[in-house]
């Protein structure tokens, strides 16, 4: 764009240039940063639902029985379901009985299961 003599200062057509460069490096910068935030809050939930589920996991046999019921509960803003069942093997074990133990955690607010974890326990026999 040719200038007059004496013309100083940018014209407006190249202020509107920067302002929509600058725009679209903030627009970006906001984008990532709320992904960012978002991801943090998924990861801080996802490890809260695995503790929960160690938890249960780690009183399976202990404060309720291993007898095929599904026992469930709440913790915060989590809700547990907590089932067993036997385990099937090739041959019986004089030991005793292996019961498969899976605990499921969930939003209380409802939604998609968070964590999951298994384990066998061994019952000895009575």
């Amino acid at each position: 764009m040719a200038r007059r003599d004496g013309q100083r200062g940018f014209g407006l057509v190249e202020v509107l240039v920067a302002l929509g460069v600058l725009g679209l490096g903030l627009g970006l910068l906001f984008g990532i940063v709320g992904d960012t935030a978002l991801r943090s809050r998924i990861g801080g939930d996802r490890q809260a639902a695995l503790l929960v589920a160690r938890s249960q996991l780690d009183g399976a046999g202990i404060a309720y029985a291993l007898d095929g019921r599904e026992v469930g509960g709440v913790s915060g803003p989590l809700a547990y379901a907590v089932r067993s069942r036997p385990y099937e093997t090739a041959a019986p074990s004089t030991a005793g009985q292996l019961w498969l133990v899976t605990v499921s955690v969930w939003p209380r607010a409802g939604g998609p299961v968070i964590a999951e974890l298994r384990s066998l326990r061994l019952v000895p026999p009575r």
